[in-house]
């Protein structure tokens, strides 16, 4: 082989043998990498009685649960030009609720799913294509990401268990030297979730996002636009600038005439029910999150986060909400998934991480709390991670809420505890 490089580096002529060698030795090489996660773990709940969930009578919602899950990942690459991703979950659990004062009947359930399972061909240095089920999140917050209108994912309960599902997108990734990029989601079928408005069907959208970075990566400021089938066109924008060494001050905003939402609504026969009055009128309503972000130097990390809704539910709302689902158990999906990341109008976040503590550099503690400022309602989390060995990790997490039944926080629940253990392969 050695001898077949050498004659043509210098322009001899190569046996037709030979020539076969070398168009191997140029081909592309096929690569196949795995990864598999065992999970298990047991969850227990302390739930609050409250007008909408009186006796858990209507959500029947499970006190105890143990869950075991197989999350492989396989990918698949044809040299730095094609890669195919797939990532199940299979998933046994078996939970239990007290309904009613009374422990009903066990049940158990098995399941199977695609969190993600996408192909991406990356034509040049500057063009790549994606399709398929996929995740996309971008932005500096870890609340919520307002400029995102095609992934709702809030960070307050994220442990080992936590996952973000993805969407049946076609993705373009266009870039322009290292300072500038530019995305094209559009999410084109329904993913299977639970839609993301109580009571619609799915929606299709498109998204765009350009964004500059400056020449060290630690400043950076994206602009987006996109628009739904039935929702409103929105815009947004988002960015982060350091202020002085190891601060950083960041912003994630959307802009939008209305919101595809559920408003509680008097009925006009003293009750109440659900309307989406949102999309009437043509004033511009923004959401936006701005944050502190303070690294230290032992990896610590701490965040200070206050995100403002202005289409969100007020405190009168967030009162006649809950008449108007204990009311009627039909409306309690559209209570509990109104169309909006978090039930109010203003919130304050604190995250604090802690990684590499003793024992061994291999305990890692992360304490988050978020208040509703609406109404006064809470809730607090914290999770613990420790690494046994490179391949078996060791988790915990408790959350507690405060608040009362009617609270944006604390409705459902007092207290929630999860213990488990993660293995590798």
């Amino acid at each position: 082989m050695m001898a077949v490089l050498l004659a043509a580096l210098l322009g001899a002529e190569v046996a037709p043998e030979g020539a076969r060698q070398l168009e191997l030795a140029a081909a592309p090489a096929l690569a196949f990498r795995g990864h598999l996660e065992w999970l298990s773990a047991g969850l227990g709940a302390d739930l609050r009685e409250g007008p909408v969930n009186p006796a858990n009578r209507v959500l029947a919602l499970p006190q105890l649960t143990a869950i075991s899950e197989l999350r492989p990942e396989l990918r698949l690459e044809y040299g730095n030009q094609l890669t195919a991703l797939l990532r199940p979950r299979l998933a046994l659990q078996v939970e239990r609720a007290r309904v009613g004062g009374a422990w009903a009947a066990e049940r158990s359930s098995a399941s199977a799913e695609w969190i993600e399972a996408y192909a991406s061909w990356r034509v040049d240095d500057s063009l790549t294509l994606s399709g398929g089920r996929q995740s996309f999140q971008w932005g500096p917050a870890e609340l919520v990401s307002p400029s995102n209108r095609i992934f709702h994912t809030s960070g307050l309960y994220r442990d080992p268990l936590y996952l973000v599902r993805g969407k049946q997108l076609a993705r373009v990734n266009v870039s322009a030297g290292r300072q500038w990029s530019a995305v094209l989601l559009a999410e084109v079928a329904p993913s299977g979730e639970a839609p993301f408005v109580a009571d619609q069907p799915f929606e299709s959208k498109a998204q765009v996002k350009v964004e500059y970075s400056g020449e060290g990566g630690d400043r950076y400021l994206g602009l987006t636009a996109g628009a739904g089938q039935r929702s409103r066109a929105w815009f947004g924008e988002y960015g982060t600038v350091p202020l002085v060494a190891g601060l950083t001050a960041y912003l994630d905003a959307l802009h939008t005439v209305g919101r595809l939402a559920w408003y509680p609504v008097e009925d006009g026969a003293g009750g109440a029910t659900f309307a989406q009055r949102g999309l009437e009128g043509r004033r511009l309503r923004t959401m936006v999150l701005g944050g502190l972000r303070y690294g230290f130097a032992g990896g610590a990390d701490a965040r200070l986060e206050y995100l403002f809704d202005e289409a969100g539910w007020d405190r009168s709302d967030l009162t006649l909400a809950s008449r108007a689902a204990a009311a009627d158990p039909r409306l309690v999906g559209r209570y509990l998934a109104p169309g909006f990341e978090l039930p109010g109008r203003r919130f304050a976040y604190l995250s604090v991480l802690l990684p590499d503590l003793p024992p061994g550099k291999r305990t890692t503690v992360q304490l988050r709390s978020l208040r509703s400022l609406t109404d006064g309602s809470g809730a607090a989390f914290a999770t613990v991670s420790h690494a046994a060995t490179d391949a078996v990790v060791a988790f915990a997490s408790v959350a507690a809420t405060y608040g009362n039944g009617l609270g944006a926080l604390s409705a459902l629940a007092r207290s929630m505890a999860t213990a488990g253990l993660i293995v590798n392969w």
